[in-house]
């Protein structure tokens, strides 16, 4: 008979293969067999909390902690969990925990913070652990990139790269912190220094993906974009699929004149827009519409923006599809509509977006998104996707007719140029109409300064498996 090592090792395999069902229930399994291991416990609470099951998460990792496990793992696993159902209180005691119990964990700082920011767009709260954490030990480098990176996403990116430079003097030049640097460089406006470190990193680590990226986003910065075809030429080789990288090609061929931009930016066939499909259990899509949105404003309880998204003034929602609640779980069936009628309309070609038409889809992500006056999106792609959508449920009143406030733009690059480049299309927002794109293309909105909070759920979808 195996061992309950053994098993766990099968259970971590099909884990990491992405058979989630499988691991789920071998891990049950271990649960069955050992009654009461508290890690068993844990590793069980992990993987529901994977598969997005939060309440089954929840309950298992209580059920860990009750039975004595002391690993701030577990802490984390049920924050997490607390999250995904929308309990602030809950989450933020057990990230709290998670921390007490480990105050040098990046992870469960950088939770910890982005949580504190979320809920109460505070920057001393936010940053108060983290502080204490790193006045204990001065020179932990992870505990100070947790706190630049927090810095930065509540809007000081000067301050960000300060801490930054601190970090590479502690780290001593270290190549892959050389790569957040020269990040950091770009948001804080240092062009040329950021490719002094995208450089630096690149002669260490050679063709590391991280270190080509930063080069090649630094020489767009600095208006050399024959310097970063070359890096970005081989991460396309090297990474087909990855959509941030089409987008800096297609950035560096527009800066040049290059007619292949446009083959891949081409507005007018590429994006398209398609009202929502009514789901069962609705007498019309009006009515759908007015359901979801008293849901989702019943949910969005964050006063602002997450860490390292688009969204500025205002919440996200993440993953609601996986929410346990009927309105919620019918919007994958929602979109589904507007989804299959863009890919039986895309058909065939040798382009990064036509080649991988199997016409068929799988939803890999759906999340809402509610701006406040002033909120706006960042320019933006979606590295992982294809297909990227977004479908406006509430919008903010024209002032006039030439008022574009909200509206989403297409073409103006997330990241630093030289020239800067301006948006080339733009999307009039309609109520219950999804606007559906491919993920590469750069995109945002404009700002609104209405006081009517502007609502919104969008997506990305992959490919369906063969």
């Amino acid at each position: 008979m195996a061992s309950l090592t053994e098993l766990n090792n099968e259970a971590n395999a099909l884990k990491q293969a992405g058979r989630i069902d499988e691991a789920i229930a071998a891990f049950r399994a271990i649960v069955d067999a050992a009654p009461g291991n508290a890690v068993v416990m844990h590793n069980y609470a992990a993987a529901l909390g994977d598969a997005g099951r939060n309440n089954e998460a929840a309950e298992w990792a209580r059920k860990a902690i009750a039975a004595g496990i002391k690993a701030p793992e577990t802490r984390l696993v049920l924050a997490r969990a607390h999250v995904a159902l929308g309990e602030i209180d809950a989450a933020a005691a057990a990230f709290a925990e998670a921390v007490s119990m480990r105050p040098v964990d990046p992870v469960a700082q950088r939770e910890n913070a982005q949580l504190i920011w979320m809920a109460t767009g505070d920057r001393d709260k936010m940053l108060a652990a983290v502080n204490n954490a790193i006045a204990a030990n001065p020179g932990n480098v992870d505990l100070r990139i947790v706190r630049a990176n927090a810095v930065g996403n509540s809007g000081d990116k000067k301050g960000e790269y300060a801490e930054m430079l601190e970090v590479l003097r502690l780290a001593g030049a270290a190549p892959m912190i050389e790569c957040v640097t020269a990040d950091a460089a770009l948001e804080a406006g240092e062009y040329h220094k950021a490719l002094e470190h995208a450089s630096a990193a690149a002669a260490a680590l050679g063709p590391e993906r991280q270190a080509l990226a930063a080069l090649c986003r630094a020489f767009l910065a600095v208006g050399e974009p024959d310097g970063a075809l070359a890096p970005v030429s081989r991460l396309r080789a090297e990474f087909p699929l990855d959509q941030s990288y089409i987008a800096l090609q297609a950035t560096a061929w527009r800066m040049l004149g290059d007619d292949r931009y446009h083959t891949l930016f081409d507005y007018k066939r590429f994006v398209r827009r398609f009202p929502l499909a009514c789901p069962k259990g609705w007498k019309s899509v009006e009515a759908y519409v007015d359901d979801l949105i008293e849901t989702l404003d019943r949910r969005h309880q964050y006063v602002t923006h997450p860490f390292g998204q688009s969204v500025r003034h205002g919440s996200q929602l993440p993953s609601i599809n996986q929410i346990d609640d009927p309105v919620l779980k019918a919007v994958g069936e929602a979109v589904h509509g507007p989804i299959s009628n863009y890919i039986s309309l895309l058909g065939e070609g040798p382009d990064p977006l036509r080649l991988r038409n199997r016409g068929s889809y799988r939803l890999f992500s759906i999340w809402s998104i509610r701006l406040k006056a002033s909120g706006y999106h960042i320019n933006h792609v979606h590295s992982q996707g294809w297909l990227s959508s977004a479908c406006h449920l509430r919008l903010p009143a024209a002032k006039d007719e030439n008022d574009r406030s909200g509206w989403l733009t297409f073409g103006e690059p997330g990241i630093a140029t030289t020239p800067p480049l301006e948006p080339e299309y733009f999307v009039r927002p309609e109520i219950g109409v999804m606007a559906v794109f491919p993920s590469y293309m750069w995109h945002g909105t404009v700002p609104f300064s209405a006081e009517t909070t502007r609502l919104t759920i969008a997506g990305d979808s992959v490919p369906a498996s063969i």
